[in-house]
C-alpha cells in the first residue's frame, strides 16, 4: 500500500483545444483528484478555451503536437515520441493517462520507453472509422471507459477485457440545485412564464442528431402553440452546420419559436428554464447532459443508442426513443408535457439516480483507484 508521503506525478495527454463534454469531465478529475497524492501535468497541442481553463486552475501545460496516424509522417512521429519521452523525464513523471484517439499510441511508446504505466482513456464510440486505439489496445496497461458500450469496442478476449475498466461520468451536484426556476433564462430569450420550454444541450456535430429535434418541433407546435425549443451550443469546427440548423428552422416554419443559443456556460440556469430536456444523438457514448439533467431533477426524452441506455432508464427517469425517429421524439415529448406529474416523477427518479450512481466523487474515487493499482505495482 502506498503511504510514506510521496506524490505522485500523472502526466495527461490531450489534443484538443475546445471546450465539450470530455474536457469538462477531465476538468473535474484534474481540479478534484487528490493533490495529497497525485500532482496534474499537461501535455497538449494547441492553445484555445480548454488550456485557458488549465491555467485558471494554475496548470501550465507543456506542448506536443499528436500527428495523424493513419497517414504516419516518420519525422512528425519520431519528433512528437521524443518530445514526450523528454517531458516524462523533465517532469518525473509516475504515469501517463491519455485521453484521446489521437495521443494514444505516441502516450503509449513514449510510456514504454521510460518504464512507466499508461491508461488510455476511451469517450467515443468508433463507427465506420480506422479504430487505432481497438488496433494496438495491448499496449496501454489500463483502459477506462466511459460506458459498457465503448468497452465493447475492446473485449476481444480475456486477457484484454482484465484490463478495461467502466468508468460513467460523475456530476458535481453543488453545481445544480433542482429548486432554481430558469426565469433568468426565460426573461434573455423573452419566453412567458406560461410557455413550455424543450431544451437540447451539446456541441453542433452532425452526429448530434439536431435536424431531429427541429423535425420534432415542428410537429409539436402543430399541437401546441405556446411550446419554445432552444438548441444549447455552438459548433467546434464546422460554422457552416450551424447555419444550415438555422436555415432548416426557417424552412420549417418554426424559427420563430427556436432559439439557438450558440456556446454557453450557464447550463444549470438553461437546463433549470426547462420543461423537457432532449438527447437526439444519433449515438452518444456518455453524454453529459443527461447526468446534469438528472441532476436538475428534468424529465428526459433520450435516443436508445451508444450508451444512453445505461444512464437512462426508460419509463423511470425518462423515455427512450429509436434515434432519427422525429415522429416518436415528439409523442414521447410531449407526453411528458401532457402529464406534469408524470414529468416530476421522472424528474425526482432521475435526481436520486444521480446521486446513487453517477457523482463526482464516485467518478474521481474509481480513476485514483485505477491509479493505485498501477503505481503499486510499479513500486512492488
Amino acid at each position: 500500500m502506498i503511504n510514506d508521503g510521496k506524490k505522485f506525478n500523472i502526466l495527461y495527454l490531450h489534443n484538443e483545444s475546445i471546450m465539450g463534454g470530455a474536457e469538462i469531465s477531465l476538468l473535474n478529475l484534474v481540479k478534484r483528484v487528490d493533490k495529497k497524492l497525485f500532482i496534474p501535468h499537461f501535455v497538449c497541442s494547441k492553445e484555445g478555451p480548454f488550456i485557458d481553463e488549465l491555467r485558471k486552475i494554475e496548470i501550465l501545460p507543456d506542448f506536443v503536437q499528436f500527428p495523424s496516424i493513419k497517414w504516419p509522417n516518420p519525422v512528425r512521429i519520431c519528433n512528437t515520441i521524443r518530445g514526450l519521452v523528454d517531458i516524462i523525464k523533465k517532469r518525473q513523471i509516475d504515469l501517463l493517462h491519455s485521453n484521446q484517439p489521437r495521443s494514444n499510441l505516441f502516450g503509449a511508446i513514449a510510456a514504454k520507453i521510460k518504464n512507466i504505466p499508461i491508461v488510455w482513456h476511451e469517450r467515443c464510440l468508433e463507427q465506420g472509422r480506422f479504430d487505432s486505439d481497438n488496433i494496438f489496445s495491448f499496449l496501454p496497461d489500463k483502459i477506462i471507459c466511459n460506458s459498457d458500450a465503448v468497452r465493447n469496442r475492446f473485449t476481444k478476449g480475456a486477457k484484454t477485457d482484465t484490463k478495461i475498466r467502466t468508468i460513467i461520468n460523475g456530476v458535481d451536484l453543488r453545481g445544480f440545485n433542482p429548486e432554481s426556476n430558469g426565469r433568468v433564462i426565460r426573461k434573455e430569450f423573452n419566453i412567458g412564464e406560461d410557455e413550455l420550454v424543450i431544451g437540447t444541450v451539446g456541441r453542433i456535430d452532425p452526429e448530434k442528431g439536431i435536424e431531429y429535434f427541429l423535425e420534432s418541433a415542428k410537429i409539436i407546435l402543430q399541437d401546441l402553440k405556446n411550446a419554445r425549443f432552444l438548441v444549447v451550443g455552438g459548433a467546434a469546427n464546422d460554422l457552416s452546420l450551424e447555419k444550415s440548423l438555422y436555415e432548416m428552422s426557417v424552412e420549417k416554419g418554426i424559427d420563430k419559436e427556436t432559439i439557438f443559443t450558440g456556446f454557453r456556460r450557464d447550463i444549470p440556469q438553461l437546463l433549470a428554464s426547462m420543461d423537457v430536456v432532449v438527447l437526439p444523438s444519433g449515438i452518444d457514448a456518455c453524454s453529459r447532459v443527461l447526468f446534469e439533467a438528472m441532476a436538475m431533477q428534468k424529465p428526459l426524452v433520450a435516443t436508445n443508442a451508444g450508451g444512453t441506455p445505461e444512464i437512462v432508464q426508460d419509463g423511470i427517469t425518462g423515455l427512450l426513443v429509436k434515434p432519427g425517429n422525429s415522429s416518436d421524439m415528439a409523442k414521447s415529448i410531449m407526453k411528458l408535457l401532457h402529464n406534469k406529474s408524470l414529468s416530476e416523477q421522472y424528474g425526482k427518479a432521475g435526481r436520486e439516480r444521480v446521486e446513487e450512481m453517477f457523482t463526482i466523487e464516485r467518478n474521481i474515487k474509481e480513476t485514483e483507484d485505477v491509479y493505485l493499482e498501477l503505481l503499486e505495482t510499479r513500486v512492488v
